[in-house]
């Protein structure tokens, strides 16, 4: 009779054996396909993020030109005819074209001259270029010649062309008249282009009057425009560089391609993309259609082996799980009388353990070799929603999420074969799963024990989901405030050197008519500016901390030092001694030379003395050199020596002293990000002594 119970339980055991193995299989299927999935949407969604980064670059671009030609309308409509060769070189220099608009060809004016005063127009260009002349010949009643354009060297082929000759540059530029909004061409060959590639023109409209409401009104006041060529692929090359991207693109007017990265010699091609889109721009009244699809380095940079690690690892688990149950299967019977022997040993010590788990404010499991759960303390049915009966019994695979069920009885075993008190998952996040299917993170300690002959394994479990919500939002705030610091220091810096320029012109045309106040005036505003600048400069440094320090190299500090002290200019009066002998070292360049230049900066800025002294010394330590910047000026009260790294903290009136206040905040938070300490010492009186650490 017992062995006929015997041999069905055994029936039944192989069932459920089979049932494990089959759902175990089907589990890994699933998680394969998910993380396939997975990998795929962010796939898509990174494409989608770098495609809109590419067309924002070159919107952006676009921009960037278009004020430049606004300014020179702005510069040139007052004064209309009048302007001579000699200054609109003056003007394109001031510019400083190749640096600040890298990918532009050139800026230039184009006159519109009727028939009738075409020989006054060549009259009064040949005064100053006796071999100016218009070119070439063509039927149109009207000439649109270009008269200057800069640099000269590089677009001489472009000087005198009338682009009433061809049909894009004619009606791009009546468009522009008409409309008074900047225009582009349709695609062209540039005259000064020896590869004849393909390219266009940018138009801004000028007039002679403010008074251009209507389109008669624009017709009779149009003097001419302001434009800038543009070969396609040195726009490009200017604005992106391909061994940055992983995307590649073949930019198309209508039918003419005017940028092509799309072809077999492009060694970033991939011939078989993963994602490709097509989208259409209007810029400036031309419709650009964008072809984007991945390059190879997009291929690279988002391959994966995550779904058939998955996969093969499931297959693996499921093998050994079949294995396992064979073996289990043949020592029933012995599991059956370890099972009554550990019940009976248990039975004693229950009240014991009960006691203990129960007083616990955490969450505490006992579980056996294979997982199941022996004892749970009222706590742990809290944090998981269950009653107390219904946790015991089952495997503590279930209470965390079904993603990585999968994997946890590896884990297990691993935890089995290497027993240690340790939390569990470090270097992972690790997630609890509730009743109701709901997850929270957890922090969770393993011990493994002895209980007789059986090993244990003891489980705390606390919930951290405040910790990791406060954690999260203090993360978010500190990314929110330094994408901030950078977005507006960035694009601030763009307008503000438009303002030194526009005041820059002013200062120079009223120079002779001007009265000592307003002169002082626009100096002052001058100098507010500048310091605005300054300020972003150094707001933008500061919030680049830590994002990269650059490649480590060997750098002769003594050296370093030479060069930074002869680049601040310093006055004749103020001297460099060193102390000792300076170390070659081994860093990143970029941060120890920022806190160097600050430093001496500062002892060169508020040195008052007749003779300035400033002492630059070294000591090495174990593990880290040590660096003073000591000089005789005028000192910080020790009331300030805590404020004077708070940012925008200047101790004299910046009217007195320039400065942003903020360049020993950028010491500060370098040192910081770099492990290294700055102490001052000062009686505030007899000059200031900066000690820092920088560590090896």
């Amino acid at each position: 009779m017992d062995n006929n119970k015997t041999e069905q339980s055994n029936i039944l055991i192989h069932r459920y054996h089979w049932l494990v193995i089959l759902l175990s299989l089907l589990l890994t299927i699933a998680a394969w396909k998910t993380a396939d999935i997975q990998m795929s949407d962010k796939r898509l969604e990174l494409f989608n993020i770098q495609s809109q980064q590419l067309l924002g670059q070159i919107s952006e671009r676009m921009s960037h030109y278009e004020v430049a030609l606004k300014v020179g309308a702005a510069a040139i409509q007052p004064i209309a005819y009048e302007i001579q060769v000699e200054g609109w070189s003056i003007f394109s220099k001031a510019l400083n074209l190749s640096n600040t608009y890298p990918g532009i060809n050139g800026i230039g004016v184009i006159y519109k001259v009727e028939p009738e005063g075409l020989n006054h127009f060549l009259e009064l260009q040949r005064k100053m270029r006796p071999n100016f002349n218009i070119k070439p010949q063509h039927e149109n009643k009207e000439y649109w010649p270009i008269t200057y354009i800069e640099p000269v060297d590089t677009n001489k082929q472009a000087v005198g062309l009338d682009i009433a000759f061809e049909n894009n540059r004619l009606s791009a530029a009546k468009k522009s008249r008409d409309t008074g909004t900047i225009q582009i061409t349709a695609p062209i060959t540039l005259v000064q282009d020896n590869m004849r590639t393909p390219g266009f023109l940018q138009y801004v409209p000028f007039y002679d009057s403010q008074n251009i409401e209507t389109l008669e009104q624009r017709q009779k006041h149009f003097v001419g425009l302001v434009y800038a060529p543009f070969i396609m692929y040195k726009l490009i090359e200017g604005t992106l560089e391909q061994e940055n991207r992983q995307l590649i693109f073949r930019i198309s007017d209508g039918k003419s391609v005017l940028y092509d990265e799309l072809t077999p010699s492009n060694i970033n091609y991939d011939k078989k993309s993963l994602l490709k889109k097509e989208v259409t721009l209007d810029i400036y009244g031309r419709p650009w259609t964008f072809q984007i699809q991945t390059a190879i380095s997009f291929r690279e940079s988002t391959s994966s082996n995550q779904p058939l690690i998955i996969l093969g690892s499931g297959i693996v688990i499921d093998i050994i799980l079949f294995f396992l149950f064979i073996t289990l299967t043949r020592s029933q019977q012995n599991a059956i009388a370890l099972a009554k022997k550990i019940t009976q040993e248990l039975s004693i010590k229950e009240e014991y353990y009960r006691h203990i788990t129960e007083s616990a404010p955490c969450g505490i499991i006992i579980a056996d070799e294979n997982g199941a759960i022996e004892t749970v303390n009222p706590q742990t049915a809290v944090l998981f929603g269950y009653s107390v009966k219904e946790m015991i019994g089952k495997n503590v695979d279930s209470l965390i999420p079904i993603r990585y069920q999968s994997k946890h009885p590896q884990h297990r075993l691993n935890f089995k074969n290497n027993p240690s008190h340790h939390r569990m998952g470090i270097g992972r996040d690790i997630f609890g799963l509730t009743k109701k299917g709901d997850e929270f993170p957890a922090e969770v300690g393993l011990a493994q024990f002895l209980d007789g002959d059986s090993p244990k394994t003891l489980a705390t479990i606390i919930d951290i989901t405040e910790s990791v919500r406060v954690t999260e939002e203090l993360k978010r705030s500190n990314k929110e405030l330094n994408d901030f610091a950078y977005v507006a220091s960035h694009d601030l810096k763009a307008p503000l050197r438009g303002i030194m320029q526009l005041s820059s012109w002013i200062e120079e045309d009223i120079a002779e008519y001007a009265n000592e106040d307003t002169k002082s005036n626009l100096k002052l505003l001058m100098n507010r500016t500048s310091r605005l600048e300054k300020l972003l400069e150094d707001l933008l440094d500061y919030s680049r901390i830590g994002r990269k320090s650059g490649d480590i190299q060997s750098v002769d500090t003594k050296e370093l030092v030479l060069n930074l002290f002869d680049l601040l200019d310093p006055p004749n009066h103020i001297s460099l001694i060193f102390q000792g002998t300076m170390p070659v070292i081994n860093t990143a360049i970029t941060p120890f030379e920022t806190i160097i230049r600050n430093l001496i900066g500062n002892a060169i800025k508020h040195n008052d003395k007749a003779e300035g002294i400033i002492k630059v010394s070294s000591q090495e330590y174990s593990k880290y050199h040590q660096f003073s910047v000591i000089d005789n000026g005028t000192g910080i009260p020790k009331k300030y020596h805590e404020q004077i790294f708070e940012l925008f903290k200047t101790l004299r009136p910046r009217d007195e002293i320039e400065g942003s206040g903020m360049g020993l905040s950028i010491v500060k938070k370098l040192l910081d990000y770099h492990h290294g300490s700055i102490v001052i010492e000062s009686d505030g009186e007899n000059g200031s002594c900066f000690t820092f650490t920088w560590p090896k």
